[in-house]
């Protein structure tokens, strides 16, 4: 077959493309939309690939990018334009079925096949309307700063766009589809043993319900909790779809996020007590939500849980000398109660827990064992957060003691106290309030002593990433942290995961041995602390939205 004909397409008046974040580049549906913005885009990316090659290691990987993504609008074509323009760049390209995969499942498809990378088009938890799309390298882990500064810098220098022919291109087999929901599926088999759990399934007669909130879940959910598993499992919103489930009753796009202002239907099944295990997994699928039997998991507390069991999945075996145990800052410190018992259950292994900047990239650095506040735990055998993996690592704890999810946590609390934690966020539009916003959390030392709601200011100020291994600073004020009377403490910082004006997250927790409090109760004193922080210091704004205002609470009091 003669050689194909590459295109070269000048782009007379280039984007000024703006840098990825820890998750990628979202934007509106607009931004991508536009003339040859997602041209330029790939192409600074395959520049940055061809760059790679000039590597032996990477040279022999075969010049081969996987490229897939959750189901949002325009995905399928997107995935045809990349294709065109990584194979005019001299690269092969693996394609999902139907070019649907969740984020971890091409992490690991990655690794496995060994390739050069992988091309992930998703937003995760934003709605059809935004759009996202990131890198990972051939360890299947997200691209790291520099690689970004590098990519950034190459598609800003984009001047022309290599295309070729799709239909012509996979003519000549440099196009592969690949089953990337079994591949993945053989990955969680290999550790959890799904002949043993579907035996103990069928013995005890477990039922679940799980949420695919309309994403690329659905798929993997069938194959592994129905075709695997042999379960008596209810699929709700199954069908991966372009709107990922369209609008709300007040005309607004929902999120395929599974926090509880999303997963109504799930709660309600929940709440029946007639469900063993029940789980929301986001739009790309490494975000989760999971309980059962009226009760839901909260991240930190789950990972928590993990870490208790942490030797069903073999994890002494992964690490040679030390196991990271880690969070980002911003997460509940459920983990950092148990540095003793980590101590005395690996007393071969230097146990270390660390406290990372938000972004998973360096959780995945670090060994990839580890929690985000979003709803998102690290499957160590990954580098990324995996949703299906710890509904799986649940359901196995779950059959290995008979016991529900509530039953489990309140083990961990009775043990080692609980973090009681909620996350909220002021955002707007305008950049003079982010600007303000930053002034004042700045300026949040000069005001130590001061009274806030009920609660006195103790101490204030910005929180510094020092690497665990290189004793530098990593990242720089990468939250900043108020540290209120009676142990409360507030972190914040914006969030680069927004497609549009600006978005501070704000996130309260509180420790007490006492587990089984009204959550409300306590949270509430923050809210108010920070809220009249915000209203002395000039802002004209509050905190809204926060995750526990519609989050069933098992000790919430009853109203007589």
């Amino acid at each position: 077959m003669k050689k194909l004909k590459v295109q070269s397409h000048a782009i007379k008046k280039p984007y000024k493309i703006k840098k990825m974040g820890t998750s990628g580049l979202r934007e509106t549906q607009h931004v991508y939309n536009q003339p040859m913005f997602l041209e330029q885009f790939i192409q600074g990316i395959a520049l940055f690939f061809k760059e790679l090659t000039d590597d032996r290691e990477i040279a022999e990987k075969n010049k081969t990018i996987i490229v897939a993504g959750d189901p949002r609008e325009g995905n399928r074509e997107r995935i045809r334009r990349i294709a065109s323009i990584l194979g005019a760049n001299g690269f092969d390209i693996l394609i999902a079925k139907d070019g649907i995969a969740s984020t971890p499942a091409m992490s690991h498809a990655i690794r496995q096949l060994n390739v050069a990378g992988g091309i992930i088009l998703t937003a995760s938890h934003n709605p059809f309307t935004d759009v996202g799309i990131k890198v990972n390298m051939s360890d299947g882990a997200p691209a790291n700063d520099r690689d970004i500064q590098r990519i950034n810098e190459l598609q800003n220098k984009v001047k022309s766009v290599h295309l070729i022919d799709y239909d012509r291109f996979a003519e000549m087999e440099k196009i592969t589809e690949i089953d990337i929901v079994a591949i993945y599926a053989d990955l969680l088999d290999k550790i959890f043993d799904f002949d043993e759990m579907k035996n103990a399934i069928e013995k005890n007669g477990i039922r679940g319900a799980f949420d695919c909130m309309y994403g690329a879940a659905g798929p993997f959910a069938e194959e592994i909790f129905i075709n695997r598993l042999n379960m008596d499992a209810d699929l709700l919103r199954s069908e991966p779809r372009e709107d990922l489930g369209g609008y709300d009753k007040k005309g607004n796009p929902l999120h395929p996020e599974p926090d509880f202002d999303y997963i109504g239907l799930l709660k309600e099944h929940n709440s029946s007590g007639e469900y063993d295990i029940v789980s929301a997994w986001d739009s790309d699928v490494d975000r989760r939500l999971d309980g059962g039997k009226d009760f839901f998991i909260e991240s930190a507390d789950e990972f928590a849980l993990f870490a208790k069991y942490s030797h069903l999945i073999n994890i002494s075996a992964l690490y040679r000398e030390k196991i990271f145990f880690c969070r980002s800052t911003v997460t509940a410190a459920t983990i950092d109660l148990m540095l003793p018992f980590l101590q005395e259950k690996y007393p071969s292994k230097s146990i270390q827990i660390i406290e990372t900047p938000t972004g998973f990239k360096w959780i995945a650095e670090l060994g990839n064992w580890g929690v985000e506040e979003s709803n998102g735990v690290g499957n160590p055998y990954l580098r990324e957060k995996d949703g299906i993996f710890s509904t799986c690592f649940l359901l196995k704890i779950m059959l290995e003691t008979g016991k529900t999810p509530r039953q489990l946590m309140e083990e961990i609390w009775a043990q080692f106290g609980r973090v009681y934690f909620t996350r909220g966020e002021v955002s707007g539009a305008r950049a003079t309030e982010a600007r303000q916003l930053t002034k004042i959390l700045d300026n949040a030392g000069k005001l130590v002593g001061k009274k806030f709601g009920g609660l006195v200011l103790e101490s204030a100020g910005s929180w510094d990433y020092i690497h665990p291994e290189t004793g530098s600073i990593a990242s720089k004020k990468a939250a900043w942290v108020l540290k209120f009377s009676q142990g409360n403490t507030i972190k914040a910082r914006f969030s680069g995961t927004g497609s549009g004006g600006y978005m501070l997250r704000v996130y309260c927790s509180k420790y007490d041995k006492k587990f089984n409090l009204p959550k409300s109760e306590i949270t509430k004193q923050m809210k108010s602390a920070f809220d009249d922080f915000l209203k002395k210091s000039g802002f004209p704004g509050k905190s809204r939205q926060y995750t526990d205002k519609n989050q069933p609470d098992a000790y919430k009091k009853k109203k007589k």
